[in-house]
């Protein structure tokens, strides 16, 4: 009977594990990382949910995104953000005033930019759902707690395409990202700064 137990544990341990670091699920994710790893870069149109159901919160917003490795130009809500690998660039244009400050990709938002390699640092990962369309259902869980999300979905289509993703937040907010088109561009580093004398008399708040 100790030994029917212990070995009833080992295998609970064992299906943990496998769990946790599913080998279907890392297949999914490195074919979707492949895929757009040859995209040197480009551009793409999203939109953005929030729910929060204690908080009565539903809001959608859409945006453009331009993405070169680790720099971006996020065009949304009003502000156009130029991140050229080094400082982030936020611009309200609506009172002429650009925010500088330094880029630190550890604390860097989940974005289009950086959701396709997400994985691969700090996560455990499962394959949740195959739907009969071809679509994989991919949960990600960080391994740190300090997190302030507990959860990230996504959906992966049958051509290796990230369809969209859903960030579960510890306070209770959903987000869920959509992308609604994807589109190789041939875009130049210059393309991710952000040059004041194209924007005259914009007010510099410079928090470097």
């Amino acid at each position: 009977m100790k030994k029917l137990i212990i070995a009833s544990l080992t295998l609970t341990l064992l299906l943990q594990v496998q769990a946790q670091y599913d080998p279907e699920a890392l297949t999914v994710l490195d074919a979707m990382s492949n895929k757009y790893k040859k995209v040197k870069s480009f551009k793409a149109s999203f939109s953005q949910k929030l729910t929060n159901e204690s908080a009565g919160l539903d809001e959608t917003i859409s945006g453009d995104i331009a993405v070169k490795g680790d720099m971006y130009v996020l065009d949304v809500a009003g502000q156009k953000i130029f991140n050229d690998g080094t400082d982030i660039y936020t611009f309200n244009a609506e009172v002429n005033e650009v925010t500088i400050s330094t880029y630190d990709p550890e604390e860097s938002e989940i974005t289009l930019s950086n959701v396709y390699d997400l994985y691969k640092n700090g996560f455990k990962y499962a394959l949740a759902e195959e739907k009969s369309n071809g679509d994989r259902l991919i949960e990600l869980d960080p391994e740190s707690r300090d997190k302030s999300y507990f959860k990230i979905r996504m959906t992966i289509n049958a051509k290796d395409e990230l369809k969209s993703f859903t960030v579960f937040e510890r306070t209770g907010n959903k987000y869920v990202y959509s992308i609604n088109s994807f589109t190789p561009a041939n875009l130049a580093d210059s393309y991710f700064t952000f040059d004041t004398s194209e924007y005259p008399n914009v007010e510099v708040i410079d928090f470097r």
